[in-house]
């Protein structure tokens, strides 16, 4: 849901099942993140030499802190869901609270700079 509400399309969720680095619909850049967030995910990305070298090249140090603690937030709760067996919410109760939040790529764009500015 957060995906669609941030502009991903069918085709891209589709090319993330897939081979995403071969795909053209990732830039080179989003593909380095994609590979380091699955690197951490599957525990490998201490000793993953060439994604690491990817995102160094498209990130400075703080961009990559955030991209590794989102990461790392995000398998932590799913950890904690698979662990204690939570049920989760179905599509359909998620696109209705979609609606009623309203988010929007821009809103969580403006929020987050937002941060960065008050952190400066």
């Amino acid at each position: 849901m957060l995906g669609q509400a941030l502009g991903l399309k069918d085709e891209e969720f589709e090319a993330l099942q897939a081979d995403y680095q071969a795909s053209a619909l990732f830039t080179e850049r989003e593909k380095a993140v994609l590979a380091w967030s699955e690197a951490m995910t599957l525990n490998t990305a201490k000793r993953d030499d060439a994604v690491w070298a990817a995102l160094r090249r498209h990130f400075n140090d703080a961009e990559i802190v955030e991209i590794s603690l989102a990461s790392a937030m995000f398998n932590m709760i799913n950890r904690l869901n698979d662990s204690f067996r939570t049920e989760l919410e179905s599509e359909d109760y998620n696109r209705r609270q979609h609606g009623a939040v309203g988010v929007t790529a821009a809103a969580l764009d403006k929020y987050a700079c937002g941060i960065c500015s008050a952190a400066q």
